[in-house]
């Protein structure tokens, strides 16, 4: 799967997943996509068929960078944060 799919899976399932698969936790987490989610989102009664949600999705997607396997670790390219595999 893509990044955007990723997102859109997260979102719709809103698991107890920290972040969407592929995504760095740490520039997730300071972004706070979760909260810019549920006020832009939720409180305009938005579904995923809806264009502002796809723009949405696409927004979130351009701003973060995949985590890249390095050995025996994830390091994310953005930030440069490791975490062990």
């Amino acid at each position: 799967m893509n990044i955007i799919e990723n997102l859109k899976n997260y979102f719709s399932k809103k698991t107890t997943e920290t972040t969407p698969e592929g995504i760095c936790p740490n520039c997730w987490g300071k972004q706070e996509w979760d909260g810019q989610y549920y006020k832009k989102i939720v409180a305009n009664n938005i579904t995923p068929e809806h264009n502002e949600y796809n723009n949405f999705i696409h927004e979130v997607a351009s701003k973060l960078d995949k985590i890249t396997l390095k050995k025996d670790t994830y390091t994310c390219e953005t930030c440069q944060v490791s975490y062990k595999k």
